[in-house]
């Protein structure tokens, strides 16, 4: 499934939503899908409750820091729920240091690590990549998730496109890292 916010068009695999943050209605019928889906696949109330309060806590986390576009998943296998999202903002980068060095700022806890690559991605050029275990603050909440951050310059721009995979499934990180790759590679700009 392709998706266009203004000129940016990215891909996102079938079984992704195409979630809307612009405002808190949003947000409320995002909860609401998420919820009959928990409730659907028989998770108690109290489990349900909490992944659609993440999600919660997730659109406004993005809402609030400028996020463009964003897209997640949510299934229920036998050994769990998967959950991803992948988001794309634009940020401009702080004035007293770069922002790759703000990405990969150890501010996490014992058995997190982060590694910076460059990919090459068709059509846009190089980019800056950062992955790694990282803990993710939302709302005074820390949640240890897989993330990959892919920086992308903006010809004629000092802003930056930061395009952001995060999962708290950690256990599948090799898998999620591959995934979020490949939705990365399909950014274009109109």
């Amino acid at each position: 499934m392709s998706t266009t916010t203004g000129s940016l068009r990215l891909t996102i695999p079938d079984n992704w939503y195409d979630l809307s943050v612009a405002d808190e209605s949003a947000e409320n019928a995002l909860a609401r899908r998420l919820w009959d889906a928990c409730v659907e696949a028989g998770i108690e109330e109290e489990t349900a409750g909490q992944f659609t309060e993440e999600v919660r806590r997730s659109v406004r986390h993005a809402r609030r820091n400028g996020v463009l576009h964003a897209a997640g998943v949510f299934e229920i296998y036998e050994d769990g729920p998967l959950t991803a999202t992948v988001v794309a903002a634009m940020v401009t980068p702080p004035g007293n240091a770069d922002l790759l060095t703000a990405l990969t700022e150890n501010k996490s806890g014992v058995d997190t690590w982060t590694r910076v690559s460059t990919v090459r991605i068709e059509g846009v050029g190089t980019a800056a990549r950062v992955h790694g275990i990282q803990d993710v603050v939302m709302d005074d909440v820390t949640i240890r998730c897989a993330v990959m951050h892919t920086l992308i310059r903006i010809p004629g721009r000092t802003d930056v496109l930061v395009i952001t995979g995060t999962s708290p499934n950690i256990a599948e990180a090799d898998d999620l890292f591959e995934l979020f790759g490949m939705i990365t590679g399909t950014v274009s700009f109109r």
